[in-house]
């Protein structure tokens, strides 16, 4: 009908009647719909009839989508072979069928399937999804590879979101970088000749849409179990974890994470040495970013209990040297770098041994991991000086290079700086107290050495 000042009135009471179908290929402009960053394609086939009225049309029919497939490169997600299969009835959507595979030949990445509901009820948003998880490889980065299992609930009404679920981490593999990456302030923009550079920060505006997004109320109420399989590797540790965190909020501004988690073995490497980890635990009372640490590492096979014990919180870490029995710094030092107390070799010794592991195992002597020792794959790379014994003889200077290749087996070759033959020595540890040595070089011996503690 007309209007009264002569264009075309569409009252909100008009009927509506038609039928839609579609059969779009499958396409790459569905990325428009992802955030920046990630890649998502598919084909999707329609057969849709609309009826009711502008006001409050109606769908009747099945939505169908094949070939889905989700992709960051940046953070290691990578999900393919999706397909979906929904049922329009009225102002509802449910959802049928959804999965969607991990990476992985022959379908060896796991898959996620989920169920649900989506419509407007009384002009609100509602959305309820149900999703189960089996072996999924969530991510494939080379420094971040995570295999999850588990069921999530996700909801919506209006807008309060809600996410909750219990997760199980089959598998995962986490990598320290070394040194952090530097990043650009928060007041900084960069700008091309297209504009905003992609990936950085745009004007004021996106970032208080962020933050109003991150604001809005979400209940959180997640379980993870780290498994059996959960290795950290980096910044001189190499060991796994386990145990059982919460994950909870309000808003995704500030979510908490409270629960705790241990070491299961492993090894650190500090001062050049590689020490076992007998104790680590690290407990999450809020903050994800700042857990209590209380880490213990030993060096191990040595009759003097020494090593490394880390405590305080993630951001505010505090690092000592441990003995037990107590021992003064300078012991502890020397028990943990040389394997001995500093006054069975010598003051002068012990000062070079000291100042060449110093030198030649940190990076640039600020660091406690190997440093070249590391990079070229040994365990111990020292320097012992001359020095007088009892008997009139003297110790020449040399060089001791070692790696060891098993709780119980060790490897050194020493060379002395003046002399024309090195010696091979080989050390394996029957227990605590025992240990056979054999020598080969200048001159060739087998020993059984049986060592006994005192003050």
């Amino acid at each position: 009908p007309a209007a009264a000042g002569g264009g075309w009135l569409w009252p909100a009471d008009a009927p509506l009647a038609g039928q839609l179908r579609a059969q779009l290929p499958r396409i790459g402009v569905w990325s428009v719909l992802a955030p920046p960053g990630w890649r998502l394609r598919g084909s999707l086939g329609a057969d849709v009839a609309i009826s009711g009225t502008r006001a409050a049309p109606q769908l009747a029919g099945d939505l169908l989508a094949d070939d889905l497939a989700l992709r960051s490169v940046v953070d290691g997600i990578e999900f393919g072979n999706g397909r979906l299969r929904a049922k329009l009835d009225g102002t509802r959507m449910r959802i049928n069928e959804f999965t969607l595979q991990g990476a992985g030949d022959k379908g060896t990445g796991g898959i996620l399937t989920a169920q649900g509901e989506a419509g407007w009820v009384d002009g609100k948003p509602q959305v309820q999804l149900s999703a189960k998880i089996e072996r999924l490889r969530a991510s494939i980065r080379t420094d971040r590879q995570i295999t999850v299992s588990g069921d999530i609930q996700a909801g919506l009404k209006g807008t309060q979101s809600e996410l909750t679920g219990k997760l199980l981490v089959d598998q995962a593999r986490i990598i320290l970088p070394d040194e952090g990456t530097p990043q650009l302030g928060d007041d900084v923009v960069v700008r091309s000749t297209r504009g905003t550079a992609a990936g950085q920060k745009a004007p004021a505006q996106t970032s208080a849409d962020t933050t109003d997004r991150d604001a809005r109320p979400v209940k959180l109420a997640v379980e993870l179990d780290l498994g059996r399989d959960f290795r950290i590797q980096g910044k001189g540790i190499d060991t796994r974890v386990r145990g059982t965190l919460a994950l909870s909020g309000d808003t995704l501004r500030e979510p908490r994470l409270n629960g705790t988690i241990n070491t299961a073995g492993g090894q650190y490497r500090a001062y050049g040495q590689r020490l076992d980890v007998e104790q680590g635990m690290l407990r999450f009372t809020g903050a994800i970013d700042n857990p209590t640490l209380d880490i213990l590492a030993i060096r191990p096979n040595l009759t003097q209990r020494v090593g490394v014990q880390i405590t305080g919180t993630a951001l505010l870490p505090r690092v000592r040297l441990y003995a037990q029995p107590e021992l003064p710094d300078a012991e502890k030092l020397s028990w943990l770098v040389v394997g001995r107390s500093s006054a069975s070799g010598g003051a002068e010794a012990a000062m070079l041994q000291q100042a060449a592991l110093a030198l030649l195992g940190s990076k640039g002597g600020g660091g406690m991991s190997g440093g070249l020792a590391a990079s070229l794959g040994l365990d111990e790379l020292s320097y012992r000086g001359a020095s007088s014994n009892t008997d009139g003889s003297t110790t020449e200077s040399a060089l001791t290079l070692g790696k060891r290749f098993s709780r119980n087996f060790y490897a050194a070759y020493e060379r002395t700086i003046s002399g024309a033959l090195g010696t091979l020595y080989v050390f394996y540890d029957l227990s605590q107290r025992f240990t056979v040595r054999a020598q080969a070089g200048q001159q060739s011996a087998v020993d059984l050495i049986f060592t006994v503690p005192y003050d």
